[in-house]
């Protein structure tokens, strides 16, 4: 079930909107209110949707439970999937969350539902206060650890680079570390982060786990996959208040649409040379 938050008369409440660079997601109801019966009489906290993409996740998904902290007891209600991942979960105990997690399978009729304003929105904004919420993982910069947050073992369908491991082995010489972030555990990949000097890498969502960072010490510097990359990245760097670079380098479209672009960078050494400036 995917649907969304309806009032008794089927109408759909504004406050529990989400957006895409202004574009409102809203999902048409699977039942009309007079054909729902199972009600939850306690009250209960409006997650939103449940994304399993990583990305989508930090940025979306999350973008309301700022407020759960205020009530430890209730429970959060999600939509779209039907578990909570553990990984999700891990997220959960960083934030200091301790609520039960309901993924709903079917219309529920919620009589007191409590719902957060949105701290982020795709492309549009990230508020200070649910930045703040966000940044509770701690770490002090060790000097000279150089991480590249690699895409070079990510399957096709998620688009990137296809000479990037020609760039790593540049990068080694240099005395950077090639990480790739979905062979490790969340705690590993916050704790790299946040020990970093410089952090590298192709626009992707593995730079998005900086926003759970308490502050961001290292100068990151981002790579386009294509002309530029996506405003979510100003938008972390502006809120969070860290140094951040992106680079535009001569690349080449080899295949794949969108999100699933392939490219071949050039000049590996122009790449080299704007992380040495």
């Amino acid at each position: 079930m995917v649907g969304g938050v309806y009032d008794h008369q089927g109408q759909f409440v504004e406050e529990s909107t989400f957006s895409r660079g202004g574009l409102k997601l809203i999902y048409p109801l699977s039942q009309q209110p007079e054909a729902v019966s199972k009600r939850i009489e306690t009250p209960a906290i409006f997650g939103g949707y449940l994304y399993n993409h990583f990305g989508h996740f930090l940025l979306e998904s999350i973008a309301r439970v700022h407020v759960a902290k205020k009530f430890p007891e209730l429970p959060i209600l999600w939509l779209r999937n039907s578990e909570v991942k553990p990984w999700q979960k891990h997220v959960f105990r960083t934030l200091g969350l301790q609520n039960k997690h309901v993924c709903l399978t079917k219309p529920k009729i919620v009589p007191d539902l409590i719902l957060g304003e949105c701290g982020f929105s795709i492309r549009t904004f990230f508020k200070d206060y649910h930045a703040d919420f966000l940044g509770q993982y701690p770490g002090e910069m060790v000097p000279g650890r150089k991480i590249w947050l690699s895409r070079s073992k990510l399957a096709d369908k998620h688009g990137g680079v296809d000479n990037e491991t020609v760039v790593e082995a540049l990068l080694v010489e240099q005395g950077w570390t090639i990480f790739h972030s979905q062979e490790h555990s969340l705690a590993r990949q916050m704790n790299v982060l946040a020990t970093a000097e410089r952090i590298a890498g192709f626009e992707g969502s593995a730079f998005h786990l900086l926003i759970l960072l308490k502050a961001v010490r290292a100068r990151v510097d981002i790579f386009a996959r294509g002309h530029s990359i996506n405003k979510n990245f100003d938008l972390i760097a502006e809120s969070k208040n860290f140094e951040q670079n992106v680079h535009n380098v001569e690349m080449e479209k080899v295949g794949g649409l969108r999100s699933s672009s392939r490219y071949d960078v050039r000049d590996p050494q122009e790449l080299i040379s704007c992380l040495a400036s």
